[in-house]
């Protein structure tokens, strides 16, 4: 349970960071800021771009 926990809330900061920081969000900046792998960092924020991609595709299709 505090494993999950854990990885949500660096999860939740790393995506903060992600769209906060267009300039300075390269994998391997976040990497050493955060000190977690590059493919956490990628598997994380693909999934929240999954994530968004079919929220605004389901929206779309709604408004017809």
């Amino acid at each position: 349970m505090r494993i999950k926990k854990i990885t949500k809330k660096l999860a939740e900061e790393i995506l903060e960071y992600y769209f906060n920081n267009p300039t300075a969000n390269s994998t391997k900046e976040m990497e050493s800021k955060f000190n977690v792998s590059h493919s956490r960092i990628s598997r994380i924020i693909s999934k929240e771009l999954k994530k968004r991609f079919e929220n605004s595709l389901s929206r779309r299709c709604a408004n017809y």
